[in-house]
């Protein structure tokens, strides 16, 4: 169920700032392309770059630039080199817009765009001022540090994004496209609005308007993050809310999964 420009962006920053691609700097020497590696696959889930899509097998590692599609009941999980993992939920995409790791500083960068469908994050305590791990979607920012939050891009295109351990910072989206882009007709949120530079550009934390703490969430829609309020929610709402993509993620937070990638 692909969702079309959707910009949101979930940022891991150090102020401990979410809702789901990736990068890694050092001040000593280049970063390392470090693009995650597929731990879990189940289903039909395929990756590549646009328009060259194939099947995905457990171990494969990704690349920047690459989408990675999941359908109908199927799920992929993705681990990165500092051991920060991305789920994909079904009928889901999300693309890697850039990865890379400093093995030496542990300094770590991520962003990724979740086009539609669902994102679980579990995100390694990152280090250094440079560390950061963003996912977007079209509508907030989202930034996060040593947490476990999840991304939905619901139906009508609002995001969600809750909090499970940690805390998240979550704003308005800073990037769209200009005004007389094309899709403007079919996007209107997306008018008017102000290009952005390319991938891996910085999120500062005054773009985030809300602080959301554990079992803590927020709905943005597309009359943006300044018109959200978070509330809290509890494990047997968020339970009946989506109980398999929950009970997964659970399990495989604390290593007690016993099912078999294929």
């Amino acid at each position: 169920m692909k969702q079309k420009n959707q910009n949101l962006i979930a940022g891991f920053v150090l102020a401990g700032a979410a809702a789901v691609a990736f990068a890694a700097t050092t001040t000593e020497a280049a970063p390392a392309t470090a693009a995650p590696k597929a731990s879990f696959v189940k289903g039909d889930v395929t990756a590549g770059p646009a328009g060259a899509l194939a099947k995905v097998k457990r171990g494969q590692q990704l690349a920047a630039g690459d989408s990675v599609k999941t359908g109908e009941g199927a799920r992929a999980e993705l681990t990165f080199p500092d051991g920060s993992v991305v789920r994909i939920g079904p009928s889901s995409e999300l693309k890697l817009d850039g990865a890379a790791f400093d093995g030496k500083s542990k300094q770590v960068k991520v962003e990724a765009e979740l086009v539609g469908g669902s994102a679980w994050a579990k995100v390694a305590t990152l280090v250094g001022k440079d560390a950061q791990f963003k996912v977007k979607t079209q509508n907030a920012v989202a930034g996060v540090r040593g947490t476990v939050f999840r991304v939905n891009v619901d139906k009508d295109e609002a995001t969600v994004v809750k909090v499970y351990n940690g805390s998240v910072a979550v704003g308005g989206a800073p990037a769209f496209l200009k005004g007389d882009d094309a899709e403007c007709k079919a996007n209107p949120i997306k008018c008017n609005r102000k290009e952005i530079a390319p991938p891996m550009h910085e999120v500062d934390v005054k773009q985030f308007e809300h602080l959301l703490g554990q079992m803590m969430q927020v709905r943005i829609g597309k009359e943006g993050a300044s018109a959200a309020v978070p509330t809290t929610f509890t494990t047997e709402e968020d339970t009946k809310d989506e109980p398999e993509w929950v009970r997964w993620n659970n399990a495989r937070d604390s290593g007690k999964d016993s099912e078999k990638s294929d």
